[in-house]
């Protein structure tokens, strides 16, 4: 056996998925674990591009910055070959070829990694997040000022004014409000980024669809092709679309047929995406956003801090229940182009 037969029989045998890619983005060779993390039980990928499986490589490609970049590590998303989104992490090495530039990775799937590693942290979140203490600061703002103004009133009267601990009551609650005033500036001071809301939503699917699947709760994705980008960040916005999800899939545990809907499209400079169910509703709809809800499972502060998340992107999310369905509606702000 001559050494490059060797090397093929090597890389063939390898656990772990290794393929190469040519100067023109094609993929040249991939050994058993890389056919089948792309979906291929039989046939290869062999000739066909690297983007309509792992577009990030071919980036790579047309990259300066990683023009002779040796041994990168990236996460970078994919679809199998039939559709199904997944994630890997791949060392990438560039080099010059007969034909240009090219590539060869070793990737292993990490899809379950990241499914726990998101849902750890929208607990994480909710412990931690500065955002959290923003919007409990507002809400102790708005009763403050309540309080504040009831202070004032009483002064009218006259009997209390000169009181020691009336005094002292003005004193607190004044300190309050500087307080609180100040924690949801510094929780609202975050930088945002131009945000794909639709590859949001394909991690969410990636994420969420497999315990959906669990469940018996069928699940519906219309997202239109080419939305403009969003002001927000990754992280905050895939923590809200997960817990609403996961809202509406303990909703459904007793319903017949159960049902989740997740449309996203453009309207009005905004783009809105809309989480339904066919779930039984809530009883007290006003008063769904406001913390430490009774009966709600763990510290009732979920659909509080999803809307003080959406609101520091400069969006809204709003809670509807038409017949036979129960929707939260987000919109975010696209971002302008050309201004």
């Amino acid at each position: 056996m001559d050494a490059a037969n060797e090397i093929r029989s090597l890389v063939e045998s390898s656990p772990i998925g290794v393929l190469t890619v040519d100067g023109t983005g094609k993929i040249e060779m991939a050994n058993d674990a890389a056919r089948h993390l792309l979906g291929f039980e039989s046939g290869t990928p062999e000739g066909e591009p690297v983007t309509k499986y792992i577009p990030l490589f071919a980036r790579f490609l047309n990259s300066r910055r990683v023009a002779f970049a040796a041994r990168t590590m990236v996460e970078a998303s994919g679809k199998r070959r039939d559709g199904e989104a997944f994630f890997s992490q791949a060392w990438v090495s560039s080099y010059e070829g007969p034909t240009g530039r090219r590539l060869t990775v070793i990737l292993s799937d990490i899809t379950e990694q990241i499914r726990d590693r998101e849902e750890s942290g929208l607990r994480q979140l909710l412990s931690n997040s500065r955002i959290i203490a923003g919007a409990v600061s507002h809400e102790l703002r708005n009763l403050a000022a309540t309080a504040s103004v009831l202070h004032l009133n009483m002064q009218k009267h006259g009997a209390v004014s000169g009181n020691q601990d009336y005094q002292a009551l003005g004193t607190v609650l004044e300190s309050i409000l500087k307080l609180s005033a100040s924690e949801l500036n510094d929780a609202s001071e975050q930088p945002l980024e131009g945000l794909s809301v639709g590859e949001v939503l394909t991690e969410l699917r990636t994420i969420i669809g497999p315990s959906l699947e669990e469940f018996g709760i069928a699940a519906d994705w219309e997202i239109e092709n080419d939305l403009p980008l969003v002001h927000a960040n990754h992280t905050g916005l895939l923590q809200v679309f997960l817990n609403l999800t996961k809202n509406s899939r303990s909703a459904l545990i007793n319903t017949p047929s159960p049902r989740i809907r997740v449309t996203a499209y453009e309207l009005s400079g905004n783009v809105v995406v809309r989480l339904s169910d066919n779930g039984p509703g809530v009883s007290a709809a006003e008063r769904l956003f406001q913390p430490f809800q009774p009966g709600a499972s763990s510290t009732g502060l979920g659909l509080f801090v999803s809307r003080a998340i959406i609101r520091t992107f400069g969006g809204e999310l709003h809670y509807t229940q038409p017949s036979g369905e129960c929707t939260f509606v987000i919109e975010l702000p696209a971002v302008q182009t050309g201004v």
